[in-house]
């Protein structure tokens, strides 16, 4: 779309407004003309102060919402950089009077950034901390402490700057201050943000600063009760440096104490510090957090699926258009993850961060990607709201950036041209660029819709701070947002409360007692179908702004409550019953009774339940750690879309000495040994390496399958050898056939099976030819250097103790038939045949009917067009009909790719430059441009990625920009193309493949807790007895390319069968089923000692988990 002036945007706006009055739009600008809001934060580069010089000088000012006069309308504040801040009265009807002068809170000469209200001194008036920052003296960078001296004789009320008074005069470039409790004393303390701008190389890594004396250390100020407050920051543990720019406080953990969530910029890490209840913070955030944004901007806390577990968001500057994607980002390097390690720094990465809560204890899930909220390109205000009153709260995000220093071709221009032109020359050619603010609306399934332009939000502009507020008192939220250089936007909310389906409910604290706060209340509001919604009460949120202090419920078609219960801070509680939507309604502290925790239910406290299952690893003498090298896969493959060398370990189950108790084995990395596991009499295991000489160590092991290879009563071993860490054609890719000597001692064998040299990925045993000996499937993967070539699968006839490779004769099209990941054999037909079930990567799934002397494929089964990211297979009967139907995982909706059927991945692979490596290249659909907004196929990777691929793409494009217009017609010839490998993926969901008969089968995808990473392995379960099939799945993916990160979501997961073939999820904190690493593998161990089966799971580089049922 063509960017139109601000000045003509306000025109249409007036014309819609004033004239025809049409609702067309969600929201409806008001035109500071008709409002009276005429603040506009302009700032003025000069040859001596611009981005080049002070790389914060459009971080942008803040927007703060309070009633200043007490007349029940919210008043509004704007806080300047280069001009004066203003502070707008509500006259009522979106009419509102300047009286910044009268109630001096201009601050004249000074660079103001974030705001934070509160009634500090409790005298019924709300008072303003004003953060000050960027100019060169320790005066003028002061914050202020507008502490509210009444209302002057012409209503308008006024202030009076008391910083240094109460001891919180700080100077530390500050952008953000909230006020709360952090010590339960009943008294306001302060948290100051700081951020200074003097750092050199922010981006590069060296020793974290953790003891306080960074100059960019935040401030914790305690309340002394007697109108000062006291320094306590390293005494209460803030002493971990960061660039912060975004500040949020919530109770993450449910104990009753206010927590604090910083997000910071640059390398420096986000900080969660969980309160220790004694006055001192630890931080927690690498053991609740698996990945952060990495120049994370603003920040906001609520719980947007309404499951009563806090989430949370943070912005970062991924732009949405490929234009945008591929002349902000040059590459990647998985250098970034050896220096995380080496410096102690948690994983980061340049987008959005949806970080869903799953309960104390349990991590967060990171789905920004699948959420659809990941882009917004240089954001810095997200805030969580119901905007459309259907009881699902809606994200905000404003963006923009006057001076695009992001731009790779400007970088390289000015490295090459800076010295022979004037800064004035240099900043005209920084390119400038408006973006459009988000808005997404809520769609009820961890998910987002962008409405942006529906709800009339998406207009260029450069924005920063934002605020909601009721600002007519109508029963919507209203939006106030701060632009550099334009006009404050003030967003008229039009829903129809009236309705009936966009009902609401508006709740007011009211502490009349000076010892009671309303900081950090909880408010619970139950509806009569069991629903719920929770909110804590604190308003400095979303970056630099505070939000109207008022709890704001949609409650979409429901015309009355069940009941509101508040948690004061201190504890006191009440509940109000059968409360009629559509007002607002004002509760009182005085109002409220003390209780006992243990009278509290959820969300006011954890949930009380007891869990499913429990790891009991230790208590039967299990504690074996999975150790694998670190290989570096991208320095063979720079493009390739994850790693191949760390797919283990594999396990799997058998009596391996025959002694009547299951036993399991663990496959090894290379270098180490496959790991037996021997079960005693009482159900504890004993362990005992597989192999002792340092040859058979080398192999790395992809899979192994126990079964009687001679029928002679005991378990033989064959070891699929894989992973891409060894040479083409090397040694170490030929698969291993062990006898047993009946006791669990296995002696290789070479005489009875033919070589077999593959990268392989899974063995499926059975007796597909019913001769009385079991026969075997094994899948090949992709050989070294060849992704994503498939390499060898094949059928293995067990003639009478002989394994004899038949793929030929009875399968040739198998042989290459693509990246297998998994296989099953399973009757599909109910013809008595065990038939052949294949998955794999960039794959459809695949079905071979057995005839016993030849397979065919099954062709149409009606899931044979689904190419996807298949990664393993397990059959079951869903719905007990009686025939094979199947659980499939895949790579889940949380990734960067978003195919579909219209816009599906394409891989295009050739050795391009003959330097016998493959060159994989990747296109996926993206919206071209903010001018042009389709969607097309682009590549995937970035232009640095694919130069360090092969040399031949950097001599194809001479600008980052003219990259950007690369399709695969455009960056590959015809001739290029001949030859090469083209594969598809259009589908990412795990599903449930149910038997139709005949051949034909659909599929329904699994609830969207199992989509938020790759499935690697899933088992059935009848955990409630009701003689349904449930399933525990495990899954994640650490090996993942580096830009998008690690697919780290999973924490492990229950799925509760309905008894109709539908699953839902059941939590972990309620299924006790906790595997939150890179698991890989998990398999079913009959216990020996009781009737409770043992359920083990394998993660890579991590513990083994072993699950049982209480």
């Amino acid at each position: 779309m063509r960017i139109i002036s601000y000045s003509s945007i306000i025109l249409i706006a007036i014309s819609i407004f004033s004239c025809t009055k049409q609702k067309s739009t969600l929201f409806q600008m008001v035109p500071g003309n008709e409002s009276g809001i005429t603040f506009n934060n302009k700032i003025i580069e000069t040859d001596s102060f611009n981005i080049l010089t002070s790389e914060y000088i459009f971080n942008g000012g803040g927007v703060a919402v309070g009633d200043f006069n007490n007349d029940n309308l919210p008043d509004v504040f704007f806080s300047g950089n280069q001009v004066n801040n203003k502070l707008y009265l509500n006259q009522g009807d979106f009419k509102f009077k300047d009286v910044s002068k009268e109630a001096g809170i201009e601050a004249t000469n000074q660079w103001n950034t974030g705001v934070a209200l509160a009634d500090v001194n409790n005298d019924g008036f709300l008072d303003m901390y004003v953060c000050s920052a960027m100019l060169n003296s320790e005066e003028a960078k002061k914050n202020i402490f507008f502490v509210h001296q009444g209302l002057n004789e012409n209503g308008v009320p006024t202030f009076k700057n008391m910083a240094k008074e109460y001891g919180i005069e700080e100077s530390g470039n500050s952008m953000g201050a909230t006020f709360f409790d952090y010590n339960k004393d009943g008294l306001l303390d302060l948290y100051v943000l700081n951020n200074v701008d003097i750092h050199i190389l922010p981006t590069n890594y060296r020793k974290k600063i953790t003891d306080g004396t960074a100059l960019s250390n935040d401030k914790l100020y305690k309340n002394n009760g007697d109108g000062t407050f006291t320094d306590a920051t390293v005494e209460a543990g803030i002493t971990i440096e960061g660039f912060g720019l975004g500040l949020s406080i919530s109770d993450l953990n449910y104990d009753g104490w206010p927590d604090i969530y910083v997000s910071n910029d640059y390398l420096t890490n986000d900080l969660l510090y969980i309160n220790n209840q004694d006055g001192t913070f630890t931080n927690q955030i690498a053991s609740r957090i698996k990945h952060q944004s990495k120049f994370s901007m603003g920040n906001d806390i609520s719980d947007f699926n309404n499951d009563g577990y806090l989430d949370i968001v943070t912005l970062d500057m991924l732009g949405e258009t490929n234009r945008r994607l591929k002349t902000t980002l040059s590459g990647h390097k998985y250098t970034e993850y050896i220096l995380n390690e080496r410096f102690g720094y948690e994983y980061q990465h340049t987008r959005n961060m949806l970080q869903k809560g799953n309960g104390n204890n349990i991590p967060y899930s990171e789905i920004g990607l699948l959420a659809g909220v990941s882009k917004t390109d240089w954001s810095w205000s997200p805030l969580f709201a119901d905007m459309d009153n259907d009881g699902y709260q809606d994200l905000m995000i404003t963006n923009g950036f006057p001076r695009d220093i992001t731009d790779l071709d400007f970088g390289d221009f000015k490295f090459n041209v800076s010295r022979y032109l004037s800064p004035a020359q240099i900043l005209d050619s920084i390119p400038k660029i408006k973006i459009p603010n988000y808005a997404y609306k809520n769609n009820h399934n961890n998910g987002f819709t962008d409405v942006s332009n529906d709800w009339g939000i998406g207009i260029p502009s450069f924005s920063n701070g934002a605020a909601f507020a009721d600002l007519d008192n109508d029963g919507d939220l209203d939006y106030i947002i701060n632009n550099i250089n334009d006009e404050a936007s003030i967003f008229e909310n039009t829903t129809d409360t009236s309705d009936e389906k966009h009902n609401y409910l508006s709740i007011a604290l009211n502490n009349t007692s000076s010892k009671t706060l309303k900081d950090g209340a909880k408010i619970v509001v139950r509806l009569n179908d069991g629903t719920f919604q929770y909110k804590e009460y604190h308003t400095y949120r979303g970056y630099m702004s505070t939000v109207e202090d008022i709890f704001h419920f949609g409650l979409g078609d429901a015309t009355k409550v069940k009941s509101i219960e508040v948690l004061w801070p201190d504890n006191k509680y009440q509940k109000l019953t059968d409360i009629e939507s559509n007002q607002r309604i004002k509760l009182e502290a005085k109002n409220a009774k003390t209780v006992k925790n243990n009278s509290l239910v959820f969300p006011f406290v954890p949930k009380k339940e007891k869990p499913i299952f429990r790891e009991v690893s230790k208590d039967i003498g299990v504690t074996f750690l999975h150790e694998e090298k670190d290989i570096i896969d991208y320095n063979i493959q720079r493009t390739l879309p994850h790693k191949l060398t760390q797919n283990g370990p594999f396990t799997t189950a058998g009596d391996l000495n025959g002694d009547g108790h299951q036993d399991f084995i663990v496959a090894s990395s290379a270098g180490m040994s496959p790991q037996l596991f021997f079960q005693n009499a009482q159900g504890h295991f004993t362990q005992k390496p597989l192999f002792s000489d340092e040859e058979n160590k080398k192999y790395e092991e992809e899979s192994i399958a126990l079964f009687d290879l001679d029928n002679d009563g005991d378990l033989d071993m064959y070891l699929v050898s894989g992973s891409n860490e060894f040479e083409l054609d090397s040694n170490y890719y030929n698969h291993r056939l062990l006898t047993n000597d009946g006791d669990g001692n296995f002696m290789l064998t070479t005489d009875k099976m033919p070589l077999v040299k593959t990268s392989g990925s899974t063995v499926a045993i059975t007796d597909y030819d019913h001769d009385g000996y079991v026969d075997l499937f094994v899948g090949g993967k992709t050989p070294f250097s060849k992704f994503p070539n498939p390499d060898k699968s094949l059928i293995l006839k067990n003639e009478k103790g002989i394994l004899k490779d038949v793929t030929d004769n009875i399968a040739p099209d198998l042989r290459h038939i693509g990246m297998v990941t998994d296989a099953v054999w399973a009757d599909v037909d109910l013809d008595g045949n065990e038939d052949l079930v294949i998955v794999g990567e960039f794959m459809p799934i695949t079905i071979y009917k057995n005839n016993l002397t030849r397979f065919s494929k099954i062709e149409n089964t009606g899931v044979d067009s689904l190419f996807g990211w298949w990664e393993s297979i397990t059959k079951t009967d869903v719905d007990n009909d009686g025939d094979i139907d199947f659980i499939i995982g895949n790579l889940g909706m949380n990734n960067f790719y978003n195919p579909t059927t219209e816009r599906p991945v394409n891989l295009i692979a050739k050795d391009f430059d003959n330097n016998g490596t493959l060159d994989p290249v990747m296109f996926a659909y993206f919206k071209e441009s903010f001018e042009n907004p389709t969607y097309k196929s682009f590549p995937v990777n970035f232009w640095g990625d694919l130069n360090g691929q092969s040399p031949i793409f950097r001599a194809k494009y001479n600008s980052f920009k003219a990259y950007s217009r690369a399709t695969i017609t455009s960056l590959f010839s015809n001739e290029e193309l001949q030859n090469s490998t083209k594969l598809t993926a259009n589908y990412d969901k795990s599903i449930v493949l149910l038997n139709e008969g005949e051949g034909k089968f659909s599929h329904m995808p699994l609830p969207i807790d199992a989509q938020v990473a790759p499935v690697n392995g899933s088992i059935t379960v009848d955990f409630n007895e009701d003689g349904y099939n449930d399933i525990l799945l495990i899954g994640n993916n650490f090996g993942n390319e580096v830009f998008a990160g690690r697919n780290d979501a999973l924490n492990g997961l229950l799925l509760q069968n309905d008894g109709n073939g539908n699953f839902k999820s059941v939590s972990t904190s309620k299924s006790g089923f906790f595997v939150p690493g890179d698991a890989k593998s998990i398999t079913t161990v009959k216990n020996s000692k009781n009737a409770l089966p043992y359920y083990i799971v394998t993660q890579n580089r991590d513990s083994i988990r072993i699950f049982q049922k209480n």
